[in-house]
C-alpha cells in the first residue's frame, strides 16, 4: 500500500495526494510489484528496497547519489507472532520524504497524524520518528520487566512454561539490545549533521534521543541479567528441593529396613532368643517399634525428616 501526504505550515489539515510533489511524504507499506516499481522511478535504489524489505536487515545510515538511506529496528508486538522487530526504511530525498516496511507501524502512523508534523520539515519528521521509535523500546522493555518481575515473586511457582517463557523473552532482549546499539549509532550520525542538517533548536533533541536510547540499552541488559538471575535461582531451588527429598526417602530406607530385618532374622529356620516364649511375638514388636522411633526421633532432629 502506498499513500502520498502534504501539509506545509500554511495548511490546516494533512492531506493526501493522488501524485508525488516536492515536500510531500510517501509512506509505503507492503509493497507490491507495481509500488516497488514506483519507488525506483523517483530515484529510490532497487538494493535499498530490497534490503528495507529483508526481516534480517541490520540498522544503518548511508548516503548514496544524493540520497540518504536509514534503516531502523522497530519493535512489533503480535498475537499470533508475539513480540518481534521489524526494519522500517526512511529515505531522504532532496525533494520527498519516504518511509517503507514491510508491517504497518505505529511509529509512523502516530507521527503522521500529530498536529505539528508538517511534510515539508524533513529533519523534524525524521526526528520526531526517532522518538517514536525510542518510546516503543522503552514502552515494550517496561512491560517485559513486569512480566520479569512477576516470575521472580513467584519463584518456587514456576512451571516449565514459565521458563520457557523467559528464555523467549531473553531472546527478543537480546535481539532488542543489538538494535539499541546500532540505534545509539544512527542517532550520534545524525547529530554529528554529516548526514542531515541539524538546525539549533533540533540539537537538543537529538542530544535527548541518545541519552533516552541509552537508557533503554541499560533496562534491556539489566532485564537479561535479571533473567538470567532467576534461572540461576530456580536451578537452586529445584536442586535444593531434591536434596530434600533424596533426605527424605534415604531417611525411610533405612527406618523401614530395622523392622525387616529383625524380622528376616526370625524368620530363619534356626534356634533363637525367645523362640519358646509365648510373648515373643509382642516383644520383637516392641523392640522393633522402639529401633524405628529411635531412628525417627535421630532423623528429625537431624532435620533429614
Amino acid at each position: 500500500m502506498l499513500s502520498i501526504y502534504y501539509r506545509t505550515i500554511k495548511d490546516k489539515g494533512l492531506q493526501r495526494l493522488p501524485e508525488v510533489r516536492v515536500g510531500a511524504w510517501v509512506n509505503v507499506v507492503s509493497p507490491q510489484h507495481e509500488e516497488i516499481q514506483f519507488l525506483t522511478k523517483i530515484g529510490i535504489s532497487p538494493d535499498q528496497i530490497e534490503d528495507a524489505l529483508d526481516p534480517d536487515e541490520l540498522p544503518r545510515i548511508e548516503k548514496e547519489d544524493g540520497n540518504i538511506y536509514i534503516i531502523f529496528n522497530v519493535p512489533l508486538r503480535d498475537n499470533k507472532r508475539g513480540l518481534f522487530s521489524v526494519p522500517l526504511s526512511v529515505i531522504i530525498t532532496p525533494d520527498i520524504f519516504v518511509t517503507l516496511s514491510k508491517e504497518k507501524l505505529d511509529c509512523v502512523e502516530n507521527t503522521l497524524v500529530e498536529e505539528s508534523t508538517y511534510t515539508t520539515q524533513k529533519t523534524k519528521n525524521l526526528l520526531r520518528l526517532c522518538l517514536k521509535i525510542t518510546e516503543s523500546y522503552e514502552r515494550e522493555i517496561r512491560r517485559i520487566n513486569k512480566s520479569i518481575y512477576a516470575k521472580r515473586i513467584n519463584l518456587l511457582r514456576l512451571h516449565n512454561k514459565d521458563i520457557v517463557n523467559l528464555v523467549v523473552l531473553e531472546e527478543a532482549l537480546n535481539k532488542f539490545t543489538t538494535s539499541i546499539v546500532a540505534l545509539v549509532g544512527i542517532f550520534e550520525k545524525i547529530s554529528s549533521g554529516k548526514y542531515v542538517k541539524i538546525f539549533e533548536r533540533d540539537q537538543e533533541l537529538t542530544e535527548d534521543l541518545i541519552v533516552d536510547s541509552r537508557e533503554s540499552l541499560n533496562m534491556c541488559q539489566a532485564s537479561i541479567k535479571n533473567i538470567s538471575n532467576i534461572r540461576q535461582a530456580y536451578s537452586t531451588v529445584l536442586t535444593n528441593e531434591l536434596n530434600k527429598v533424596m533426605k527424605f526417602l534415604t531417611s525411610l530406607t533405612i527406618i523401614v529396613s530395622i523392622p525387616t530385618l529383625i524380622t528376616g532374622i526370625y524368620g530363619m529356620n534356626v534356634a533363637l532368643p525367645l523362640q519358646k516364649n509365648a510373648f515373643a511375638f509382642v516383644y520383637i514388636s516392641l523392640i522393633t517399634l522402639f529401633t524405628s522411633l529411635v531412628l525417627v526421633l535421630i532423623f528429625y532432629f537431624k532435620k533429614w525428616l
